[in-house]
């Protein structure tokens, strides 16, 4: 069972700094080292080495970082998968579009981010009954800009603490996004990191 002191933490940390830095590459990477306020970090499309090296140097500088557990190259995303990233990594949590793979990481006490796709209403109603199934820590809406037109009570009847990410690249559209109930933006735009 995941401590609440590390959801806390994390919804904390969200408040102060709302948009989670996506990183994708070295250059992205190093950016966020170069920080001197901790950040919550989501880890995009690494190799199995890198994810060890990149959770390890982010987390040594005060970084709470994720990882997309779909992405991450030379991983497979089952039981020993997760296990070989707890071991060597260590990272606050995972992030997955699959529900065996969240079920897995809750199992092994990391937070969980469960990600879908809002492309249509039944999208929703999917993303709804995965979230009332899995029980995430926290639910990822992409993309972000699709939040800007959903009424606040729609996003509330997910039924989980909400982030919202992708195609979001200005300050305005990170503040109405917020304005919606979203604890955070998700983004791999520099400039709102």
């Amino acid at each position: 069972m995941l401590p609440l002191d590390k959801v806390r933490i994390f919804k904390e940390r969200l408040a102060s700094r709302p948009v989670i830095c996506s990183v994708r590459s070295e250059e992205g990477l190093r950016e966020v080292l170069s920080f001197q306020d901790p950040r919550c970090v989501f880890l995009l499309g690494f190799s199995i080495q890198d994810v060890v090296r990149s959770v390890s140097s982010l987390t040594s500088r005060g970084h709470m970082p994720f990882v997309h557990m779909d992405l991450v190259e030379g991983l497979k995303s089952d039981q020993s998968g997760i296990r070989y990233l707890v071991d060597n990594a260590r990272p606050w949590g995972i992030i997955s579009t699959h529900k065996g793979v969240i079920e897995i990481a809750k199992g092994m006490g990391l937070m969980t981010v469960l990600r879908v796709f809002l492309l249509d209403s039944d999208a929703l109603r999917k993303g709804r009954s995965m979230v009332s199934s899995v029980k995430p820590d926290f639910l990822e809406v992409l993309p972000g800009v699709a939040v800007v037109g959903m009424e606040r009570t729609r996003l509330s009847d997910l039924g989980c603490p909400i982030i919202a990410g992708g195609l979001v690249d200005s300050p305005s559209q990170v503040q109405v996004i917020l304005s919606r109930g979203v604890l955070g933006v998700s983004s791999s735009e520099r400039s709102l990191w």
